[in-house]
């Protein structure tokens, strides 16, 4: 669903032909619109996302080779024809660093949790893309509030809130505990602090997103 392909998905049922229930690319009354549309699609066009595997490489260890040494994500890169599937390492690879566990709250649902890009994929290097150090895990939430520019670390790895006198709206309770509280706080970081988030990144984003510090 990230490149917006047909969903392959709506073709897999158990033994009585039932889709999952998961399943939410379509509206299920719109099924055979959705089989028709997998069947017509021209996946020819389509790079295969596991040719890196051609060459005997595996998924598991290109993940290691993310989480233990950044260099090699430009390589890494080179290897994965799929945007789609190189996210999905991006962000396997931030779990393995982060221990499953969000950098800002610690939170451990493994489904809540995201890779958050400090310079965004589409701005930053091909090689870049997959190097842990350009990378936060995050729960949804505040992922979606740092691409929002609510919230930010500097080059000491501290949050910052961008309104902490909050004078910008009324404030709930929770608003607070999860904006203003961690102002000023020190993130969670790798027990290897090489993966740490790269002070480039870091001052790349700040430029790039008008972020001011002393």
């Amino acid at each position: 669903m990230v490149e917006k392909l047909q969903p392959l998905t709506i073709l897999v049922t158990d033994r009585k032909g039932v889709i999952g229930a998961g399943f939410s690319a379509y509206d299920l009354s719109r099924r055979q619109e959705g089989q028709e549309a997998v069947f017509g699609f021209p996946w020819q066009t389509i790079d295969n996302p596991f040719t890196f595997a051609a060459d005997g490489n595996r998924y598991d260890s290109l993940i290691v080779d993310l989480s233990n040494d950044p260099s090699t994500s430009g390589d890494v890169m080179r290897l994965v024809k799929s945007r789609g599937m190189a996210q999905v390492m991006f962000r396997d690879a931030l779990l393995r660093c982060y221990e499953f566990s969000c950098a800002f709250t610690g939170i451990t649902f493994v489904e809540a949790l995201e890779a958050c890009h400090i310079v965004p994929w589409a701005m930053c290097k091909p090689e870049d893309r997959l190097d842990v150090r350009n990378g936060i895990l995050l729960n949804s939430l505040h992922h979606s509030l740092f691409d929002k520019d609510w919230i930010t670390i500097d080059l000491d790895h501290r949050i910052h809130f961008s309104d902490p006198e909050m004078t910008a709206e009324p404030y709930t309770d929770f608003d607070k505990q999860i904006s203003v509280a961690l102002h000023g706080q020190k993130m969670r970081l790798p027990k290897n602090l090489e993966l740490a988030p790269g002070a480039d990144f870091i001052q790349r984003h700040h430029s790039d997103r008008g972020w001011d510090f002393p």
